[in-house]
């Protein structure tokens, strides 16, 4: 049983992983170079509303499933990169609020909606190297 939970665990954080890279480093900076940057912008928003609660739920789901094969501190760890998700998704993805003096600066959307996220990309990797050593 010890095993099992240890490899979905390893599985889950995987999958978060990917998403983030996917996100981070082939979306967002995809619909920024392809798009004009309201509708990129719009893009990157609706994927992170779409997207990022699931990812925080996988990045849980592993912490449940390593804490289950006895890596406390990779489960910790896992948990710290689902709430990061979280954050993520309602800090960034909702900004529907009027500009600060009648402007917006579009050109750091980019950078905030994908580098937020792909710093969570060494926390999932450190819930996997705890996990496989059995912290």
């Amino acid at each position: 049983m010890q095993e099992i939970s240890q490899a979905t665990a390893i599985v889950l954080a995987g999958a978060s992983l990917g998403w983030i890279m996917l996100f981070s480093f082939v979306l967002s900076p995809v619909a920024f170079k392809q798009f004009d940057a309201g509708r990129a912008e719009r893009l990157v928003k609706h994927v992170m509303n779409a997207g990022h609660g699931i990812l925080g739920l996988i990045a849980f789901a592993s912490a449940i499933a390593a804490l289950m094969a006895g890596a406390v501190a990779g489960a910790a760890v896992a948990a710290v990169a689902g709430a990061f998700a979280f954050m993520c998704r309602f800090a960034l993805a909702p900004r529907d609020d009027k500009p600060i003096k009648g402007h917006r600066v579009i050109k750091t959307a980019r950078i905030v909606a994908s580098g937020l996220t792909a710093f969570i990309a060494p926390v999932l990797i450190a819930a996997i190297v705890l996990t496989l050593m059995g912290i």
